[in-house]
């Protein structure tokens, strides 16, 4: 909504100053492909090479030179070498013709005061529409693009890692899909269109942590449903915290924690009689003793079978087990992995690993010191893991030392 605003007293301000001034668009688009070229090569702070250019912080230092229209010393729009802005409050808005066509096609905005073009509107194909937008928030740029040519965004990529994640299907402005887990598949959907997710409404309703008798779902679907909405729920809340952590928000979080194990339990109770059935009893003995030091800030995840650590959740499709950044104080790692309770990894053997009861899909639960976990693998094998030491760091930080023995297929 701030960002809608600025955009429209940006439009007036122009049509005043267009008004008053009717050549300030030909300044503005004069030699302009040099300094749109300066920008899109990463320069968040363009017009700094020389005396009559933007200074390196707009939010202070402003325009300085000769470039201003009207009286040349100050005003509303400067005409800078390749480049035009116009001021709006202590900032200002860079208007660019990247192709010389004497139309403008790139805007660019310091939405926070802060010197930086943080929000581009692209033109990229020329047309006089809108069909890119690049924003930049706390370091990470998010994507949207026009494929329609209505001017409104269709698809997004919202975290940055260059995979479409989110969709705008009936093309009013508002997100109605949306991918959570990275597949490339929407896992969330608005299909009435009403601004809220259909997993967020309607359908089963999981019962507060402190009920232990309430029901689970009689279906897997609405199993499912509602360990996806738990889980989603937990991430959310937690990226809020980090942002701006209160004792609401806390309290919050550990509600919401409760929820998910819950519906992490009923969604397995299906799952578990359905996975890991049809292979043939392992053989064989287990491996060696092995260890292995996970955290939160690096080293995030193992591979079993080669025992490669890998660095952020990105790369979880090549991980068999990760440690989250929960904000409580016990570790949760991610996996497809079952608790067969308070045993020495020593001392296992093969025909303790079980044969079914693995979840389908992967999740997250509290380890507990002394308890062994059976992991099922991404390549069909199978671990067994144990927490050795925990060290919490921070409110979401964790280190975790494991040890394990990897068996056969």
């Amino acid at each position: 909504m701030k960002k809608l605003i600025v955009l429209l007293l940006v439009v007036l301000l122009v049509a005043y100053i267009y008004h008053s001034n009717p050549r300030v668009i030909d300044d503005l688009t004069k030699k302009a492909r040099e300094k749109a070229e300066g920008i899109d090569s990463g320069n968040e702070n363009p017009g700094n090479d020389n005396g009559n250019s933007a200074g390196t912080n707009t939010g202070e230092k402003g325009f300085s030179g000769s470039g201003w229209a009207g009286n040349g010393s100050e005003g509303d729009v400067y005409i800078g070498e390749g480049f035009g802005a116009v001021r709006v409050n202590s900032t200002y808005v860079l208007f660019l013709d990247r192709n010389d066509d004497g139309k403008i096609d790139a805007v660019y905005l310091d939405t926070t005061g802060d010197g930086n073009y943080d929000t581009k509107y692209l033109d990229q194909n020329y047309d006089g529409k809108t069909d890119e937008w690049v924003t930049t928030f706390n370091g990470e740029k998010s994507y949207a693009w026009d494929l329609t040519g209505d001017g409104i965004a269709d698809v997004y990529d919202t975290d940055g890692d260059g995979k479409v994640d989110a969709w705008d299907i009936n093309s009013d402005g508002v997100i109605d899909e949306r991918d959570v887990d990275g597949d490339g598949n929407p896992d969330l959907h608005d299909m009435d269109f009403d601004g809220v997710f259909d997993e967020f409404q309607g359908g089963p309703v999981l019962a507060s942590p402190e009920n232990e008798t309430a029901a689970c779902p009689q279906t897997v679907e609405d199993a499912y449903r509602l360990y996806v909405q738990a889980y989603n729920n937990v991430t959310k809340l937690q990226a809020q915290y980090n942002d701006e952590p209160s004792d609401e928000l806390k309290e919050k979080l550990e509600e919401a924690y409760g929820k998910y194990e819950k519906a992490k339990a009923c969604y397995e109770s299906f799952t578990e009689t359905e996975s890991g059935t049809e292979r043939e009893n392992i053989t064989g003995e287990l491996g060696g003793l092995m260890k292995a030091t996970l955290s939160t800030n690096g080293s995030v995840g193992i591979r079993f079978s080669t025992g490669e650590i890998f660095q952020t959740l990105e790369d979880w499709e090549k991980m068999d087990i990760a440690l989250e950044p929960w904000c409580v104080d016990y570790p949760a790692i991610l996996g497809h992995y079952v608790d067969i309770g308070a045993k020495s990894l020593e001392e296992l053997t093969v025909g303790d690993i079980p044969a079914s009861g693995y979840p389908a899909e992967e999740g997250a639960m509290e380890v507990v010191i002394g308890h062994v976990y059976v992991n099922r693998n991404s390549d069909g094998s199978y671990t067994a893991f144990t927490l050795v030491s925990h060290e919490r760091i921070g409110d979401c930080g964790h280190v975790v030392e494991i040890e394990y023995r990897n068996a056969g297929r």
